[in-house]
């Protein structure tokens, strides 16, 4: 018998987590669900847990497979699911209790091919790290809220604008069926593609800025631990997105955002590699992309992240440091000695205010007028290019008398072939 929604969640030795995500999704506000649980080869007591909900409550399926990754799993319970949608959740996270009514009752209304909404990110214990406009799904500022729009409204930027990830993501079965889209058998990135050839198809697109999933961030065990040492996925998440798009005469129109997107998710990538990680990435980059891997060459760099390196870049100027993103939280973390011309962090989430991160405190925006530093320096991924761009828009705005530097991961390095 047909449900509305088929919630799909694949997971492996999550049993620390399980019991938090499953009550949250029957504490749910909507009811006419089933929740397809693909076990991925657990050794651990997780199987067991699912096996007692199910005994409980009868719209649990539980599927097996062999260690085979996310991507095989949201394969298995989509050819199993019997909803209209589909809602991909991950098991180490949390929703609010209206997510589903919210995500459904926008797919009849619109009548949708996907609807987003928006998440909060949390550590391993379940501390709020971000939330607001900063985490939102879609860029806020481009894009239109409670209205439908499409790929093609978007074509120079549609990848780069939104979060390459199914969780917080309502699609309506046929849709992904009707254009052969799947999840790749990756270990890492297994999602990328599958939400680029989503956002390429879909005719009816609704996004909204509510937080409605609890994203547990950095967990040990977790795929984005050990991501790094399989680098090379993202490469070959973007080569299957140009396959798929070539097959369907949409190259030509997604061209620019690809090979944007592409520098973007290598500049993350790299960001998590150590040097010897590193090295492995620009030779599987190479042997993959080998007639056209130099249009990349650019963003590639030798020099990581290092406190000195942080230090070399401020120099003698006194400096507020703008984000406290995990990844210069993990550079802080090697400092040895606090710097006496970094006054500060400088963030928009007031949950962070007044706490430390390394060893100087988080200020909120309107610091920057009292602590008058002599610029201010972004200490985000470069990634996040939209984001760079508004902030010299309020700086000009706000702040025009305190330089707004240059970010530090825009600093492009020149590239020896013989690397």
């Amino acid at each position: 018998m047909e449900v509305k929604i088929s919630i799909i969640i694949p997971f492996y030795n999550v049993e620390k987590y399980l019991r938090e995500c499953l009550d949250s999704i029957l504490n749910q506000t909507f009811q006419d669900f089933e929740i397809i649980c693909v076990d991925d080869g657990s050794t651990d007591k997780s199987l067991e847990i699912l096996q007692e909900y199910k005994r409980k409550d009868d719209r649990f399926v539980i599927l097996q497979q062999r260690h085979s990754g996310a991507g095989a799993a949201r394969n298995y319970g989509i050819k199993s699911a019997k909803g209209k949608y589909v809602q991909f959740l991950d098991s180490d996270d949390w929703f609010e209790p209206e997510m589903l009514e919210e995500l459904y009752s926008r797919a009849e209304k619109f009548n949708t091919d996907i609807v987003v909404c928006s998440s909060r990110k949390f550590d391993e214990e379940g501390n709020l790290l971000e939330s607001g406009k900063q985490n939102a799904s879609f860029d806020t500022d481009i894009t239109p809220q409670e209205q439908p729009f499409s790929g093609l409204d978007f074509k120079e930027n549609i990848f780069c604008i939104n979060n390459t990830a199914p969780w917080n993501k309502l699609y309506l079965k046929q849709f992904l069926l009707d254009n052969n889209i799947k999840f790749q058998n990756l270990t890492s990135c297994n999602d990328v593609a599958f939400s680029l050839e989503s956002l390429a198809c879909a005719k009816r697109i609704v996004a909204f800025n509510k937080e409605y999933i609890n994203r547990r961030y950095g967990r040990s065990g977790s795929i984005t631990e050990k991501r790094a040492d399989s680098a090379d996925n993202i490469v070959r998440a973007y080569l299957e997105v140009k396959r798929f798009l070539k097959a369907r005469e949409l190259y030509d129109i997604y061209e620019k955002t690809l090979i944007n997107v592409i520098k973007k998710g290598i500049n993350g990538e790299i960001s998590l590699c150590n040097d010897e990680q590193y090295k492995k990435f620009v030779t599987g980059l190479k042997q993959l992309m080998s007639e056209d891997w130099q249009i990349f060459a650019s963003i590639l760099k030798k020099d990581y992240i290092t406190p000195e390196y942080l230090n070399q870049f401020i120099g003698d100027k006194k400096v507020l440091l703008w984000g406290t993103s995990l990844f210069i939280q993990e550079v802080l973390k090697n400092e040895k000695s606090p710097n006496p011309n970094i006054l500060g962090f400088i963030d928009k989430n007031c949950t962070k205010w007044g706490k430390m991160c390394g060893k100087y405190e988080i200020y909120p925006p309107k610091a920057i007028n009292e602590l008058k530093p002599d610029g201010v320096l972004m200490t985000v991924l470069s990634e996040h290019e939209a984001v760079y761009e508004s902030l010299k828009k309020e700086f000009e705005e706000k702040y025009s008398r305190v330089e707004l530097l240059p970010n530090i991961f825009n600093e492009e390095v020149k590239f020896d072939n013989g690397n």
